[in-house]
């Protein structure tokens, strides 16, 4: 057929159009990255999967389990935190303390 008898016909009226839209939707743009992907293009992860440790370190990316130990990190430094600020209420109230007794033994004088 001529390409002008094709331009009436509507792309996806053909059921080998509707399978091909299926099998090759054509190209997959990711974001911020300036590629774009075939469905089929498996390109970018076979390099991930042979260089997965080199990328990671390379741009800084954090994994779920560094995530977790990060969190289990923080959490100990929360509580180290609130350690710290009840000791610092005590010393403080036993400062006050011997302030006051400090005065009273100053007025007897």
């Amino acid at each position: 057929m001529s390409e002008f008898v094709n331009k009436h016909v509507k792309k996806g009226s053909n059921v080998l159009d509707r399978i091909e839209e299926f099998l090759f939707p054509g190209e997959i743009e990711i974001e911020g990255t300036g590629y774009n992907r075939g469905l089929l293009d498996r390109r970018m992860e076979k390099y991930l999967d042979k260089h997965f440790d080199e990328y990671i370190d390379e741009f800084n990316l954090v994994r779920e389990i560094d995530l977790h130990t990060y969190e289990e990190r923080l959490e100990n430094c929360a509580k180290d935190v609130e350690e710290l600020s009840e000791f610092q209420k005590d010393v403080e109230d036993e400062i006050n303390s011997f302030k006051i007794r400090l005065n009273k033994i100053e007025k007897e004088l």
